[in-house]
This record gives structure tokens, C-alpha cells and sequence, in this order.
């Protein structure tokens, strides 16, 4: 009889006690946080662009290369209201890929606009070029590329194309941030490009501010439009005069973001090690591999396992096997955007990366043990799959 004991999905105790997640979570100077913190608390300035915001938005200019940094309480805010601003007026469809985070069509409903879906590059599953020029007409908008973890979008191909047609380029960067883009005809800092960039300081990102986000540009006038807005309109005498809301990022989580800053490249360097753990950790599966970060930003902020068409288990089934071990794995951008709304056309690349891949545990709490034992069950798993079978769809979901 086996001594092995059952997996958490029959009843055995789970792997791992504390739960692994697939967020950052970085928070390497709690020191600095609370030293910043104090200094703003003692100034009795809380928000309303204290002097600690101000701090953050430079850096960041700095960073991107920019002249422009505009803070926001989240980086949703910045998406909706840098499209209110930039979008072609007598349009209604906003250009973005189907296979990315599934609240973007929200935020372009909530900026008066329609999500139209575009399939993408098998390789860094950004926004095909060929498929959006294929798409873009005269009720196109706006168009809203995304920066992926394993893959920086053809930023010079999809300039080149909506300049052409004289329609707006937002760039969704949140996974973008700290890359270079390459081959490129001038600043090739993600962040640099299209006539915005929005980035998350959400605190499952690289740069952990609790909450918030902030948009770069280079555009003077959307750069003044776009921090008058965010601050209910107002205008130099604090008399609105425009249409506004409060979407201000506040002194604290700035705090919490220029905390972490300083720490970036060592986050990144961390996550290059857990990332080159999985890969020597996993080597000898053969039925699973991880997708091709060689035209990455660099930061391995999500780590993207792919499932073999040959595996013993399917992705979805390996998926509930490792939840149940309190691995809080998810399936990768699936179900896809264009699946979620009715009549909307089939795009086969996205449809066959969407079936592929699991997203892994990564971040500050995964240490290497974690990844070691990770490995050890699908090894597990892949000896025990003929005694197995595929039982898992009688088990209660």
C-alpha cells in the first residue's frame, strides 16, 4: 500500500501551508515607508499633490524619459480619462487586444466607447500589427495597445500605423515598466512612446504603492488637461472648468511607491532568480515548458507555464490540483476577452494561447523551497497519471 499521501483535491492536507501568490508583493523598505509617512503626517498634508506625489511623478519622468508624469489614485483612472481626451471625436471603437486583463473593456465603456477585439503575435502576444491594420477604419477611436510580461509590443509598427490613419496610441505598460524596446526610430524607453503610457503602482506590481497608477507623456496639453481632471476640474482658483473627478493619488501610497522605487532593480534581479529556479527546477518535464520571454521587458514579473498538448493532465485540471495545494494559481487571460462577448469573431492565435498556459506563484514571499516543491508534484502528478487517469471531472468543482 502507498504511503505517498492523497493530494489536497482528495482529501489530503494541502502542499503548502501558507498560500503561494502570483502578485509581487514587494515591500522592501518598510523603514523608508514609515519615515516618509511620518514626514507627511507631521506636515498635516494627506493629498491634494503634496510634496511627496511631486517627488514620485519626477522620478518617474526620469526614469521613462518623459516630460510628463501625471498620478492617479489607480491606473484605471488614467486609462478612462486619457481616453475621454485623446480619443477622434465622431468615433466609438477602441482597438485592443482580446487576450489581457478583463476589466479594459470596462474602462473604455466608462470613457463613452466601444472595446473592438484584435488578435495577437503568437510570440509576445501584444497587438498583431497586420490584424489591427486590418481593423482600423473610420469608427475607430482610439487604439489601446497592452505591454505583456513575456513580450513588448511592435511599438515602431503600431506607431507607424495609427499615425497613418491619424488615430490616438494609448499604451496600457503596466508589465512594460523598467523595458526597452527595440529596433525602434527614437526613445526606446517603455513609456517613451505612442501619446500615452499607463502604469499600475498597484500592490501586486514592480512598484508597490498600495494602490495607484500614473500615465507619461510627452503631450503638454493632455499632460495640463489631464491633472486638472483628476482634481474634480478645477483650474488655478480652484473653480472647475471642465468636467472632472477625484482620482488624486494621495501622500501615503506616494510614500509607499517612492519607498519600493529606490528597490526596483533588485526586485527585478530577484524575480530574474526565482524565474531561472523554475526553469532548472522543471527541466526534466518534458511535457511542460514556459513561454518565450526573449522579447521580454526584462522583469519576469509573471512567470507563464505552458502546458504541453502531450501532458497527462489538461491545463485546466493541473490548475485545480494546484489551487487545492493553496498554490493560488490562474489560467492566463482565459476565458479571452472576445469569448465574453456575444458575436464577437473567433481569433484563433489568441484562442490557443488562452488554452495553454497557468500563471504561476511568483513574488517577494516565493522562495526557492517553494519552487523546488512545486516541481516535486508534478513529478509526482506525471508518475502517478497512468494509476490516475483523468478522474478530476467527478470531483466536485
Amino acid at each position: 500500500m502507498s504511503t505517498v499521501s492523497p493530494l489536497a483535491l482528495f482529501g489530503g492536507q494541502p502542499l503548502f501551508e501558507r498560500p503561494l501568490t502570483t502578485g509581487q508583493l514587494a515591500n522592501r523598505d518598510p523603514e523608508r515607508f514609515f519615515e516618509l509617512a511620518s514626514a507627511s503626517l507631521e506636515r498635516r498634508r494627506l493629498t491634494n499633490q503634496g510634496p511627496l506625489v511631486d517627488e514620485l511623478e519626477q522620478r518617474l519622468c526620469e526614469l521613462h524619459g518623459t516630460r510628463h508624469c501625471v498620478a492617479f489614485a489607480n491606473a484605471c483612472f488614467a486609462i478612462i480619462l486619457a481616453l475621454r481626451n485623446l480619443a477622434r471625436p465622431n468615433a466609438r471603437k477602441v482597438i485592443l487586444p482580446s487576450l489581457t486583463f478583463r476589466g479594459l473593456p470596462h474602462l473604455i465603456r466608462w470613457a463613452g466607447y466601444e472595446p473592438q477585439f484584435c488578435d495577437v503575435d503568437p510570440l509576445t502576444h501584444t497587438l498583431a500589427p497586420g490584424e489591427l491594420a486590418r481593423l482600423i477604419d473610420a469608427d475607430t477611436a482610439a487604439v489601446l495597445a497592452v505591454e505583456n510580461i513575456n513580450g513588448l509590443c511592435d511599438i515602431d509598427a503600431l506607431e507607424r500605423l495609427t499615425l497613418d490613419a491619424g488615430i490616438p496610441l494609448l499604451v496600457d505598460a503596466v508589465y512594460g515598466i523598467g523595458g526597452r524596446y527595440t529596433d525602434t526610430l527614437r526613445d526606446n524607453r517603455v513609456g517613451a512612446r505612442g501619446n500615452a503610457s499607463v502604469f499600475s503602482l498597484h500592490a501586486t506590481k514592480l512598484i508597490n504603492g498600495f494602490e495607484g497608477g500614473y500615465l507619461t507623456t510627452d503631450d503638454d496639453e493632455l499632460a495640463a488637461q489631464l491633472q486638472r481632471q483628476r482634481s474634480f476640474g478645477f483650474g488655478d482658483a480652484a473653480i472647475p472648468v471642465e468636467l472632472g473627478m477625484n482620482a488624486k493619488l494621495n501622500e501615503l501610497h506616494a510614500a509607499m511607491a517612492l519607498s519600493n522605487l529606490d528597490h526596483m532593480h533588485a526586485i527585478i534581479n530577484d524575480n530574474k532568480r526565482r524565474f531561472a529556479c523554475y526553469q532548472r527546477h522543471f527541466q526534466d518535464l518534458s511535457w511542460l515548458s514556459f513561454a518565450d520571454y526573449s522579447q521580454s521587458p526584462g522583469t519576469y514579473g509573471l512567470v507563464l507555464l505552458k502546458v504541453g498538448t502531450h501532458a497527462p493532465y489538461s491545463r485546466d485540471e493541473l490548475i485545480r490540483i494546484l489551487r487545492a495545494e493553496n498554490a493560488l494559481v490562474r489560467p492566463y487571460y482565459s476565458p479571452p476577452l472576445h469569448q465574453l462577448e456575444p458575436g464577437s469573431p473567433a481569433l484563433p492565435v489568441t484562442e490557443s494561447i488562452s488554452r495553454q498556459y497557468i500563471q504561476m506563484p511568483v513574488g517577494d514571499l516565493l522562495v526557492e523551497a517553494d519552487i523546488e516543491r512545486l516541481a516535486q508534484l508534478f513529478k509526482r502528478l506525471e508518475q502517478d497519471a497512468v494509476l490516475l487517469g483523468t478522474p478530476l471531472e467527478s470531483v466536485p468543482q
